[in-house]
């Protein structure tokens, strides 16, 4: 009989990358006949619509700090889904710590560095955040990162490398007349997504831009993006690559990219800093990934790539082909197959077995 996973996310300030990767993955088990389920706690001002998916519990749950780490792993312990599961699998790192404070055999599963990079926050707030989530960590029967590029970030505290992988979106039915207008942009508007160096490849520029997300950034972004630049809000995911020529990821960092990875499957360039995790699986043409995998310093490769990408028909199709070729190994069920093999280990008491994952090239 297959093992019975419980995966937890909570709290979360959005339902987006997160959000949308706990579903699918249970999602996909299931239709497997997996007995996964997931718990994901949603903060009362995320946009769209609470999951009805089959053995997804969504609730309610605001960011409190260490109280409120507290008072989840109360809530966790009451809830059937917690309770039955041979192994509980977390998704971000408040439920890291509230798993802690359990003594259910858990697993962590990071999905971005868990604690504040340098200059998001103060270096106190930043080395106290950092103490307490590798405490918790050193509870769990192992660490799980997505990307080599989060475990090189991460450090020791990762066991083991689980690729990720997302349900491939419906081919967008074309605007007529504006299918392959846009330029789009599409995360959290927060610092580490970095949304003003797109701002600022797109102004002054022949290329029409399109934003979308949420976040404390927002409005900043709508007082200051060029007349090119649509700031457009919160959409669902189906109805951001209607119009797409390419997508421009300019995060300072970003554990995987999962907006990269969808604009991939459906044959939209994608122009990527070169902290993406998912860059070195999107762009193995050398010749590719030097053009269109950059560093977030100098924006006027960034113009450069987006000019490019705008006027070249031929060089779009080139990138395009090989995108989609790539990120056609990127799908749900290899993701579902990577945690079944991880989770059967530690399950099975395997994990001495398995080695750190090596740094990347």
């Amino acid at each position: 009989m297959s093992a019975r996973l419980c995966f937890v996310a909570a709290p979360l300030i959005a339902r987006s990358g997160v959000y949308n990767s706990t579903i699918e993955l249970v999602t996909a088990a299931r239709a497997r006949g997996l007995d996964w389920t997931a718990v994901v706690g949603v903060s009362r001002t995320a946009g769209g619509t609470a999951s009805t998916a089959p053995g997804v519990r969504e609730f309610e749950i605001e960011p409190s700090g260490l109280l409120g780490v507290r008072a989840l792993s109360r809530h966790l312990r009451s809830l059937p889904e917690f309770s039955d599961a041979d192994l509980v699998v977390t998704m971000v790192p408040q439920s890291d710590m509230a798993l802690a404070l359990t003594r259910r055999a858990w697993v962590a599963y990071l999905r971005g560095l868990p604690w504040p990079a340098v200059g998001e926050s103060s270096p106190l707030k930043r080395r106290a955040w950092q103490a307490i989530e590798r405490m918790a960590l050193r509870r769990a029967r192992e660490v799980w990162a997505t990307t080599r590029v989060l475990a090189t970030e991460t450090g020791s505290d990762v066991d083991r490398l689980v690729p990720p992988g997302l349900v491939p979106p419906e081919s967008p039915a074309p605007e007529p007349g504006s299918r392959v207008r846009d330029i789009v942009w599409a995360a959290r508007f927060s610092e580490d997504k970095n949304p003003s160096l797109f701002l600022d490849a797109l102004t002054g520029l022949d290329a029409q831009g399109a934003m979308y997300g949420t976040g404390p950034l927002e409005e900043q972004v709508r007082q200051h993006a060029p007349s090119n630049v649509d700031v457009r809000g919160w959409r669902a995911r189906e109805a951001i690559w209607h119009s797409a020529r390419a997508y421009a990821g300019t995060s300072n960092r970003e554990a995987f990219g999962r907006s990269a990875v969808e604009a991939a499957m459906l044959g939209i360039p994608v122009i990527l800093s070169d902290v993406f995790g998912c860059a070195d699986m999107l762009y193995t043409d050398p010749s590719l990934r030097s053009a269109l995998v950059l560093d977030t310093s100098d924006v006027g490769l960034w113009r450069e790539a987006i000019s490019r990408l705008t006027s070249d028909d031929e060089f779009h199709a080139r990138a395009s082909a090989h995108l989609q070729a790539n990120a056609s190994l990127l799908t749900i069920d290899s993701a579902v197959d990577n945690v079944v093999a991880a989770s059967d280990d530690v399950i099975r008491g395997r994990s001495d077995a398995r080695s750190r994952p090596e740094a990347p090239h």
